[in-house]
């Protein structure tokens, strides 16, 4: 049997580690990879059994979707959804009824709809968004063995080391973390802030001046960067899932993060804070209080929390690919039958409060 995945953005880096770590492991069927070129409305005839669509749906993608359908007749299209959620929504719609339209055509051309948290999943179901039946919960993961082997952070003199990276752009809502390193002292903590994108020139004129802010530029290797750290913020104000998240974890950092969406199931007191998105004075609140911590008994606990994860996101997607590759299953029974076998543990997001201790 063969895959084909379709992605729109190259630059989607969170997407393409992921796969990238995904597909090898998946080696039992055939997998490919297509970045659609920017200009794409009808989509291209593709010579496979199963199509894993990557896109942000929006109205301008329906005739595309359309047309995959149509050409596509008879075989199964899949999508993953990893843009939109319930603070997107609050953040960023201003025609909620609209939009919800557009996602429930755009969901109707596919067979099956991959929620990548539980957060996201309850956002579609209680919405009406698509069928409950076409919906599967699968909380992503990854598997990166130099984040695995970093040592836990160890005291050490001088100011508590941060790191946040990703897109600079206004779902990460660093301009909410500068505002709040700017209420503290630098013998406290400071903050090295990584990445690329439209809001760069902005970002570095807000920390202009401070001397506890570092700004750089792409991280290549995100181990390199969480290295130097002995804990991760994560200011978003969004996040369907939240990989750096994932990766934190993984790597035994602390968390100070949003209490939004795919971010809330991933953080817990043992070894993380939630606070509310966009407020600076709490944000500065949780990272003044982690300062005297013990940072390596909580970098310990967040590496355990992603035991096991990866195993199971790939168990999840083995399932699907096994059922869809017998002769005598329909793509129906197979994605209901995947769905009861594979919905993961739920995380209780009500024990955590969106509280800075």
């Amino acid at each position: 049997m063969k895959v084909v995945h379709l992605l729109d953005d190259p630059a989607l880096g969170g997407i393409n580690r992921l796969l990238d770590a995904q597909l090898p492991e998946l080696s039992a069927w055939e997998h490919e990879k297509i970045v659609l070129s920017s200009k794409y409305r009808l989509a291209p005839h593709l010579n496979a059994d199963v199509a894993v669509i990557h896109l942000t749906a929006a109205w301008s993608k329906l005739p595309f979707l359309a047309s995959l359908r149509a050409r596509f007749a008879g075989k199964p299209i899949i999508l993953v959804e990893h843009t939109y959620t319930e603070r997107y929504e609050a953040c960023c719609v201003p025609k909620p009824d609209r939009f919800q339209r557009m996602l429930r055509l755009a969901y109707g051309f596919c067979d099956g709809i991959v929620a990548v948290s539980h957060a996201q999943g309850r956002w579609l179901i209680e919405n009406g968004l698509a069928p409950e039946g076409k919906i599967a919960i699968v909380p992503q993961a990854l598997d990166y063995p130099a984040m695995a082997a970093l040592p836990l952070p160890a005291p050490h003199e001088g100011p508590l080391r941060l790191v946040a990276y990703g897109r600079y752009a206004p779902q990460k809502g660093f301009e909410t973390l500068i505002a709040a390193m700017k209420q503290i002292p630098p013998r406290l903590a400071k903050l090295t802030l990584a990445g690329y994108g439209p809001m760069e020139s902005a970002l570095r004129d807000l920390a202009a001046g401070a001397s506890n802010i570092e700004i750089r530029g792409p991280v290549a290797e995100p181990a390199t960067l969480l290295a130097e750290a002995d804990a991760v913020v994560i200011p978003s104000r969004w996040e369907a899932y939240g990989l750096v998240a994932a990766e934190a974890r993984m790597a035994g950092r602390p968390v100070i993060a949003s209490s939004v969406d795919g971010l809330i199931e991933q953080v817990d007191r043992r070894y993380g804070v939630l606070v509310p998105p966009d407020d600076a004075d709490r944000l500065a609140t949780a990272i003044t209080g982690l300062s005297g911590a013990d940072l390596t008994l909580m970098g310990a606990m967040a590496r355990r929390s992603v035991s096991g994860d990866w195993e199971r996101h790939l168990k999840a997607w083995r399932r699907l690919y096994a059922r869809l590759a017998h002769p005598d299953a329909t793509f129906q029974s197979a994605w209901r039958n995947w769905r009861a076998d594979t919905h993961m543990r739920l995380s209780d997001a009500a024990a955590f409060p969106c509280t800075a201790q």
